[in-house]
């Protein structure tokens, strides 16, 4: 198709802040997981490492350094998590150590663990929890203080899945809920004092045109999973495909049709991430994901308006 005829939307600017070919020592390194604040870019590497940048300047970012964590051949830096106030950075790495560095020192706290984290979330109320999906088929609330042995007995283990875990989160709007996605092909919805058992489960095909045809259907892995910035929203991505969002409060026991109530974004390619982002000056949020395809991938952007955000033309004093 000619460019003039081609189709055009509304897109985001995009800034290159990291050219891997200017590396000193990782310009040859792939990038693992991806961490960012208002402050900090963080980003691991399949070597067993992480290149950070102060980005607070977003015209004129600053290379902090390139980092090695690990010379294990099994030292994938799975994820990476930065703190609230942006003081450290919680790293799990796929040869069982969560490592929590200081940013002001750059001293690095290690703890072995007997399993491999894939993917770590903060308590937002309480920085010292981490909820964790793992090589186990339970996922884990880790407290850090308590993080000094390899066992995991004493940690609350919640049991539902029957297959590796990749993706976590917990809640900004209720210390109680978190969110799990899981290689079983399932989305599962807790409440941290009920651990032996989620409060809600669901196909990670829910909401796909798949999911339509035959609501039998087993979901893909879910690689990704996230509750919306203000807490109000779902969102969870098959491996390949297919991104679903739903709403907490359409999570009723009550509610008989909840694959209505999903909305379904599906498109060609791997999703490499999804996050989802105020806007608006807070009122609204968008939701970013990134797909990996050759002819196809790129990062697609979807806008959530608040109902509390006021009118464009409203003036205020």
């Amino acid at each position: 198709m000619p460019d003039d005829q081609a189709v055009s939307s509304l897109s985001m600017k995009l800034d290159c802040v990291l050219d891997s070919r200017t590396l000193r020592f990782n310009s040859n390194s792939r990038i693992s997981s991806s961490a960012c604040s208002s402050k900090f870019l963080a980003n691991g590497t399949f070597e067993g490492g992480y290149i950070l940048q102060n980005i607070e300047d977003p015209d004129l970012p600053q290379m902090v350094g390139e980092f090695s964590l690990t010379d294990s051949t099994d030292g994938i830096t799975n994820h990476i998590s930065i703190s609230k106030d942006d003081r450290e950075l919680i790293i799990a790495s796929n040869d069982a150590n969560i490592r929590i560095v200081d940013l002001a020192t750059g001293k690095n706290q290690e703890v072995q663990l007997p399993l491999a984290i894939n993917c770590l979330a903060i308590n937002p109320h309480n920085p010292n929890e981490y909820f964790v999906a793992a090589d186990d088929v339970n996922n884990y609330i880790l407290d850090r203080r308590e993080l000094n042995s390899k066992q995991l007995n004493h940690f609350s283990a919640f049991k539902g899945h029957s297959d590796y875990g990749f993706g976590c989160d917990w809640s900004p709007a209720d210390e109680n809920l978190l969110l799990s996605g899981n290689q079983d092909g399932t989305v599962r919805l807790w409440d941290r004092r009920m651990p032996d058992a989620s409060i809600f489960g669901w196909s990670s095909a829910l909401g796909s045109d798949a999911f339509d045809i035959d609501g039998l259907i087993g979901g893909g892995p879910v690689r990704n999973c996230k509750f919306s910035y203000h807490g109000r929203h779902l969102v969870w991505a098959e491996s390949l495909d297919h991104v679903g969002i739903m709403k907490v409060g359409d999570l009723r026991t009550d509610c008989e049709l909840v694959h209505s109530r999903v909305q379904s974004i599906d498109f060609i390619g791997k999703c490499i991430g999804l996050n989802v982002c105020p806007q608006d000056s807070g009122y609204g949020e968008q939701l970013i994901i990134g797909v990996n395809d050759c002819p196809l991938g790129g990062i697609l952007n979807y806008q959530l308006e608040s109902t509390d955000k006021p009118l464009d033309f409203d003036f205020s004093f």
